[in-house]
């Protein structure tokens, strides 16, 4: 009898421990209790994304390694020394860049007939944006939008043109320099002063390319994405002025195109500066930015606008 009520004894004994132990475990706080959880903002994604929030100048400037300049060549003594070799390798465009931006002066111009749509395209800002960025190797997106002259433009309007389009904010110093922003005498657009170091886009292609922008197979764009505050879209007047100011003209199939609050993103800042090499199917070829993975400016995408150009 005295060994059952001994055991008894115990086995309250434990219980009771047991129980005090739990209690004491529900009034400690739990250091591994799974926390709530908690879903970024879209402000705390931007500030993961490496990518700042403005279409910072500085930053811009530093992601982008200008090309080497190119060699120049001096055609007309080149022709003179030896005709059939100098022909061969130039394009004979190359002899007459017109724009401010450009590389000389000119004794003739290409014949450019101003393309305009039949059937003008609808410019819906409220429609969604597809296919935006684009991809190589894909049909470029069919993008609709108001031009410098307020007109109603279509990608798909140039096709069978070959189409070398640049994606512009305008305050991004580089694109200030690819614009003609560094040609001896040229006044500073909205007192932004370009990067250094960059030469215009018209003289790279005459470098690298043979050619002229004014290649009546060419449309040169510009897709202006960003305003003066770096973050939003451009007014349509200050793309307006940057046209007057680089000397775009409309009537030669050098289009300014304003964009719209669907393209603001950190995949579009990333694309700025940069260039995009559409064929004449509305394929995208060649795409360089300040991204690395992208192409080359000058020993990839370059030399392929004179092969689209050139028929290889």
């Amino acid at each position: 009898m005295l060994e059952l009520r001994y055991q008894a004894e115990r086995a309250l004994l434990a219980s009771a421990m047991l129980l005090f132990s739990a209690a004491l475990a529900c009034d400690r706080p739990d250091s591994s209790e799974a926390q709530p959880l908690t879903i970024p903002s879209s402000e705390s994604s931007e500030q993961l994304d490496s990518t700042p929030a403005a279409i910072d100048a500085e930053w811009v400037a530093s992601k982008f390694q200008a090309p080497p300049a190119p060699k120049p060549k001096d055609w007309l003594r080149e022709i003179e020394k030896d005709p059939i070799a100098a022909l061969k390798e130039m394009d004979p465009a190359a002899l007459q860049p017109r724009r401010s931006r450009g590389s000389g002066t000119s004794k003739f111009q290409a014949e450019i007939t101003e393309i305009r749509p039949k059937e003008p395209a609808t410019y819906e800002p409220q429609k969604p944006l597809k296919g935006w960025p684009p991809v190589v190797g894909q049909f470029y997106p069919k993008l609709v939008l108001r031009d410098q002259a307020g007109q109603v433009v279509s990608i798909s309007d140039f096709k069978g043109k070959v189409i070398l389009l640049e994606v512009v904010g305008l305050t991004c110093k580089a694109c200030h320099a690819f614009a003609g922003g560094n040609e001896p005498g040229k006044p500073r657009f909205r007192g932004i002063e370009p990067q250094r170091g960059l030469d215009s886009i018209e003289r790279y292609a005459n470098g690298y390319a043979k050619l002229s922008l004014d290649h009546p197979d060419v449309v040169f764009v510009q897709l202006v994405l960003y305003g003066m505050d770096g973050r939003n879209p451009p007014e349509e007047e200050d793309v307006r002025a940057w046209a007057d100011h680089f000397q775009m003209d409309r009537r030669r199939n050098e289009v300014v195109l304003v964009g719209d609050e669907r393209f603001i993103s950190p995949a579009t800042r990333k694309l700025i500066p940069g260039f995009h090499l559409i064929d004449q199917n509305g394929i995208l070829r060649a795409m360089s930015s300040n991204d690395p993975r992208h192409d080359p400016l000058h020993s990839s995408l370059l030399p392929k606008l004179a092969s689209l150009v050139n028929g290889e």
